[in-house]
């Protein structure tokens, strides 16, 4: 199945370890091209990201409810296995499901990891149900959205109040179904227990999150005894923020002391 890969490569001389980003839920490799690829490119980091299976430009649409996360890790195995040394996986959301399943089955060929605003380890079940009590209307309609019953999806879930109408409207057009059963996976375990990371590891979320609440990865950052980095007045979209600048700068804190 062919995949779309968008990517940013640096002048040349540049010795330095690539960077991978795995797309969450509803998006596509386009969601990282505006501003972290040619961000993190001018910094010195071929920077690549794909389309899972069925979304963005990659193939599969057809066949999208059938896809798991276990299908989406092997996609993303595959774009590693591509690359000439160990990436530094960066995982948004689902994607940050995607990356856990990766770091506890292939530890060894993963430089170093870092989840966005990601599903945590047993699943975000209780986001779920805070999502259906408290936002029932645009829980509503993202279950519309996902079955193809409408083109409108409730971008407020993925912005924050700092967007603009014309934002939000550029980012519904771009926004597609998710797989029922990748979606459903997302509420259950997607690791064992007693995972451990064994590379290093960056936890970033935002108390303003509506998908992943600030609770959910204060809990991802004690499973893998890693200190979250929280953000204030951000939505779950954190790399098409207003203030994305601010955790791209994070993120390359984090390259950097782990390239010393």
């Amino acid at each position: 199945m062919k995949l779309e890969v968008i990517c940013e490569i640096p002048g040349q001389g540049a010795k330095t370890v690539p960077l991978l980003f795995v797309h969450g839920a509803n998006h596509g490799a386009w969601c990282w091209k505006e501003h972290f690829l040619p961000f993190f490119r001018s910094r010195g980091f071929p920077s690549y990201a794909l389309s899972l299976r069925g979304h963005g430009r990659s193939e599969g649409r057809e066949s999208l409810d059938s896809f798991s996360l276990d299908d989406y890790k092997d996609d993303v195995y595959r774009v590693m296995l591509s690359l000439k040394q160990k990436p530094v996986l960066i995982g948004h959301s689902m994607g940050g499901a995607v990356v856990q399943k990766l770091l506890h089955q292939y530890p060894e060929q993963i430089e170093a990891a870092v989840l966005l605003a990601s599903v945590p380890p047993g699943g975000m079940l209780w986001d779920f149900l805070r999502l259906l009590f408290t936002r029932t209307g645009e829980f509503r309609r993202l279950s519309l959205f996902n079955r193809g019953k409408t083109d409108v999806f409730p971008v407020d879930l993925f912005l924050s109040d700092k967007a603009t109408e014309q934002e939000k409207k550029a980012l519904n057009r771009k926004l597609q179904p998710e797989s029922f059963k990748a979606s459903r996976e997302c509420l259950m375990r997607v690791v064992p227990r007693k995972t451990v990371a064994k590379v290093p590891l960056l936890i970033i979320g935002s108390d303003r999150d509506q998908m992943i609440s600030k609770k959910t990865t204060l809990s991802l950052g004690r499973f893998y005894q890693s200190e979250p980095v929280i953000f204030s007045d951000m939505g779950h979209d954190l790399m098409l923020e207003a203030d994305w600048r601010e955790v791209a700068e994070q993120i390359l804190a984090f390259l950097n002391r782990n390239k010393e």
